[in-house]
């Protein structure tokens, strides 16, 4: 599996790990000439991964199988998480590696006939994306070139340029409330007025793992202090500040563990350079001896008194007899 390069992937790829709020995103998001045509009751998430080396800096991917309504096979959907905030007309050119690399992969896996894949870019990111196909890259070519041009096209869903009124009409609270958070997760004021209403929106009727993924991420978002977090929080229904509050305390308590482990790793580099710096110490003391006794011998065989010896070198008689 591909690293993932920010919080807002790994949240939003940790939600589509619940199968119904998946199987709602893919609803809203594929077009509904392809959604009419799956039986969503039989989506699940499959463990595979075809992104890696250089793609898995600029995105990752989350595999789903799903059976066709005609019973004729199966078709793969696969989330790529763009990583890149900024507008990359090349995309396409790393979803058709991404899509050869899973193709190459079934062959591998020994699979007679190829699992068609349909590719859905999710976009985040501030700036807005214009929706590129691989011919578009080679500039004005006539029709007898173009046939030469791999020709795929992808799902682009650019959650930034998606009204919130659309977003809250795919029916499913909790995965609203998620996109939501995404769309505005640079926008610390609409975070912050939205507290709330998004919480109550999004906690009732889902499992203590969504409510724990959602809290986490938002709370590393909004730009509220602790005991305006905690006056908010004791303003929504008694059913979900319970788990709200408990799931806060618990972030407070894995920070300040954070931070006695900071401090103690701090103590540890100090004792490790106060360690290194008394053997540096002990080493240039011996080296500094060692040179003085190698003085002192050779002033001996010129004959220099050996009072004067130990005047000069700061040594006693019987250390430099001993020499």
């Amino acid at each position: 599996m591909a690293d993932i390069s920010s919080p807002h992937d790994s949240f939003f790829r940790t939600i589509l790990d619940d199968k119904q709020v998946a199987v709602e995103y893919f609803k809203s998001a594929l077009p509904e000439h392809i959604s009419q045509k799956l039986d969503f009751s039989t989506m699940e998430r499959l463990p595979d991964s075809y992104v890696s080396g250089k793609l898995a800096k600029s995105m990752s991917d989350s595999l789903y199988s799903c059976r066709r309504l005609d019973g004729k096979g199966n078709v793969e959907i696969s989330i790529l998480v763009e990583h890149k905030s900024y507008p990359d007309k090349h995309t396409p050119l790393q979803i058709g590696s991404y899509l050869l690399s899973c193709y190459q992969q079934q062959i591998k896996q020994g699979q007679k006939q190829l699992v068609p894949i349909i590719p859905v870019l999710f976009y985040h990111g501030r700036k807005k994306w214009e929706y590129w196909t691989l011919d578009k890259l080679f500039g004005e070519l006539d029709q007898s070139l173009l046939g030469f041009i791999p020709n795929f096209a992808y799902v682009y869903n650019d959650i930034g340029d998606t009204a919130d009124e659309v977003i809250l009409a795919t029916g499913n609270h909790f995965l609203a409330s998620s996109l939501l958070l995404l769309k505005h997760s640079h926008d610390k004021q609409w975070l912050n007025d939205n507290f709330i209403p998004l919480l109550q929106m999004a906690l009732q009727g889902v499992s203590i793992e969504l409510q724990q993924s959602l809290l986490t991420y938002y709370f590393s978002r909004v730009d509220l202090t602790k005991e305006k977090v905690i006056e908010e929080i004791k303003k929504l229904p008694s059913n979900i500040k319970n788990s709200i509050m408990s799931t806060y305390e618990m972030l407070l308590e894995e920070g300040r563990k954070e931070e006695r482990v900071k401090a103690e790793r701090l103590i540890e580099q100090e004792r490790e350079r106060a360690e290194m710096e008394r053997e540096k110490a002990e080493r240039e003391r011996a080296n500094a001896y060692a040179e003085k006794l190698k003085s002192a011998a050779e002033f001996k065989k010129m004959g220099v008194p050996f009072a004067d010896i130990a005047k000069g070198l700061n040594l006693s008689i019987e250390e430099i007899e001993k020499v």
